[in-house]
């Protein structure tokens, strides 16, 4: 192959980044191999290998603890990578990192929430709401993304389809929310890439919380809506257990010159050769791969000549409210169950100097995955059991509320003294709550019982944290026009290398509420644009 190259673009991670880019440069002609350290899930992996909670034992398995907390389900799962695998060794009572190791990533799990960030969102970025609002179009439609048109600057419209109708639940809390007369805050329908299309061999078919995986294909991942049409290129390849040791660069070079990596079945070390490297593998896995790249001109790591590698490590403090609804009580269900969570709800919170916060969440009402409330009714006699948990079955909302991150100094990525499976060198994890943020979560969790309040709430189960089960991390490799205050540049690309780029939750260097996974795929859009025009204005030579 010309000039010893074994592709044009190796991307490293197939999630929300790395899938879209692969697809972006691959239909433009250019030699794509994609790495994913894990592999491709079985086509019926969510509908009989680990279906969702009601289709098994109501999910309750040898791991639950009674009573259980109804707001740890969503992070029991047997994808997530435990410590031997992942990034961290994910010690007790450090931050929880949350990890898939499988074609996808994250997205295997993901809700689907498909939000733009507002003007003001990009306060203190190198680009502005513009320079992105024509790959969020773009994304949009690759995707599909249901949802309503409403004009509230905070939350710019997009090009959607009709999302599922509302549900009892729904409308009560939307009820709620107007009944407070304030202005900014608002209850809508939920904007998420999800194909609600009747009709279609991937339509939704209403099962219920999509964070238990999609079992019909209706939720956008790049295997399933992306991967057949490159599976077909000639110029593209997906080599799957293929876990990045490092990154290697000729002596003195700003050129990245190939991608060390593990096969994970045969433990055999493998060297990928490439014109350009894009690490998409998330915010914590892709400092790691730059820690481990250190060499004699870079000790500290590829990437990190300024000291901002592995910086500003943020993820959205949240709280979380449930209980029932005692309207709905004696209830049936003679609805639509939909995907759970249709509705999106904004407002303010107000902190104790006078100042206030803008903040995001959803609502959610579906199948109880769990039965929490049946411990509640321990006191009862035992003839009113059955028909109490009967009657409130269908009567069941959470609310979870997000708002912005905030960029520590001290809440950071670091190289680690443990090491995975493989022998590879993990990542530490420093992380302590800011002092705002328990405030932001006090107001936000006061904001939720109001409303659910006036909604006819019982007893309301309330939590909120800020230890990385927002599962929004970003920050740590972020974008800067000036090289000493990030890592990356507008193009995404290495201030210190001229062919890597990065395009995964890192580079966002300041996390606002809004949920950021549609900003990652905007954002790869952008960049396959620029690494085609880079390429074929001869910046780098084709494979």
């Amino acid at each position: 192959m010309a000039n010893d190259m074994d592709c044009d673009v190796c991307i490293v991670g197939t999630g929300a980044g790395g899938g879209l880019l692969a697809h972006t440069l691959a239909k433009a002609g250019l030699h794509v191999v994609s790495l994913e350290q894990g592999d491709m899930l079985a086509a019926d992996y969510f509908r009989t290998v680990a279906p969702a909670g009601p289709a098994r034992d109501f999910g309750i398995g040898p791991d639950t603890v009674w009573p259980s907390d109804p707001h740890d389900s969503l992070f029991v799962h047997p994808l997530f990578a435990d410590g031997s695998t992942g990034s961290t060794s994910r010690p007790d009572g450090g931050f929880r990192h949350f990890q898939i190791l499988a074609v996808n990533g994250l997205q295997n799990l993901w809700n689907g929430v498909s939000v733009r960030f507002s003007e003001a969102d990009f306060a203190g970025w190198p680009i502005d709401y513009a320079a992105l609002a024509g790959d969020y179009a773009a994304v949009e439609r690759l995707i599909t993304v249901c949802g309503t048109t409403e004009n509230i600057p905070e939350l710019p419209d997009g090009h959607f389809v009709a999302p599922k109708p509302l549900r009892p639940a729904d409308r009560m809390i939307v009820g709620a929310v107007r009944s407070l007369n304030e202005p900014y805050s608002h209850a809508i329908a939920n904007r998420k890439a999800i194909n609600t299309r009747p009709g279609m061999a991937n339509s939704c078919t209403s099962t219920g919380i999509c964070t238990s995986g999609c079992p019909t294909g209706a939720m956008y991942k790049f295997s399933t809506h992306l991967l057949p049409e490159l599976a077909l290129l000639p110029n593209y390849e997906l080599r799957t257990h293929a876990k990045v040791a490092r990154l290697t660069r000729d002596t003195g070079s700003r050129r990245v010159s190939g991608v060390d990596y593990v096969d994970t079945r045969s433990g055999e070390q493998r060297t990928l050769r490439a014109r350009i490297v894009v690490l998409a593998a998330g915010a914590l896995e892709s400092p790691r791969i730059l820690f481990n790249s250190a060499d004699e001109a870079s000790p500290t790591g590829l990437g990190n000549r300024n000291g901002q590698l592995g910086r500003g490590l943020q993820d959205n403090p949240k709280a979380v409210l449930s209980t029932s609804l005692w309207r709905l009580w004696g209830k049936r269900r003679d609805y639509d169950i939909g995907y759970g969570d249709l509705l999106i709800l904004l407002s303010r919170g107000r902190l104790p100097d006078g100042s206030s916060f803008p903040f995001i969440g959803h609502a959610i009402h579906g199948i109880p995955d769990v039965p929490h409330y049946l411990t509640g009714l321990a006191p009862f006699p035992a003839f009113a059991k059955t028909p109490l948990a009967r009657a409130m079955f269908n009567s069941y909302v959470t609310l979870g509320l997000f708002c912005a991150g905030e960029a520590t100094p001290g809440n950071l990525v670091r190289p680690g003294t443990t090491f995975d499976r493989y022998g590879i060198r993990q990542v530490h994890v420093d992380f302590t709550v800011p002092p705002k943020a328990e405030l932001q979560m006090q107001s936000m969790m006061d904001w939720g019982k109001k409303v659910l309040r006036r909604a006819s709430s019982t007893l309301v189960h309330a939590s909120r944290d800020n230890s990385g089960t927002g599962i929004h991390y970003a920050g740590t490799t972020a974008l800067s026009g000036d090289p000493s205050a990030g890592v990356v540049d507008a193009n995404l690309r290495s201030h210190d290398l001229d062919n890597l780029f990065i395009c995964d939750g890192g580079v966002i260097p300041l996390l606002p509420d809004k949920h950021l996974t549609l900003t990652i795929m905007a954002l790869s859009h952008r960049l396959g644009q620029h690494i085609v025009q880079r390429v074929r204005a001869q910046d780098f030579q084709a494979a």
